[in-house]
């Protein structure tokens, strides 16, 4: 697992690789309003739930705190 972490890291942070997914600012927008009824359900990984909800493999994503999953998410999936 740690090995697909380091991978997909250095994918994220280096541009190497070919990732080609994106969302649109309003994909962005309704995903955050469904995100706040999933913390109410208990669902509290943003990254996590990004992940499942857009079928996006991302072990880096999945684990980062709220705040550092909403900076990662604009700046590698929002166009």
């Amino acid at each position: 697992m740690f090995d697909k972490m380091a991978k997909q890291l250095e994918v994220q942070t280096l541009g190497k690789g070919k990732k080609n997914f994106y969302i649109t600012e309003k994909e962005y927008e309704d995903f955050i309003k469904g995100f706040l009824f999933e913390e109410i359900k208990g669902n509290t990984k943003l990254g996590e739930t990004f992940c499942k909800k857009f079928g996006e493999t991302n072990h880096v994503l999945s684990i980062l705190s709220n705040k550092a999953a909403t900076e990662h998410i604009r700046k590698f999936y929002v166009r």
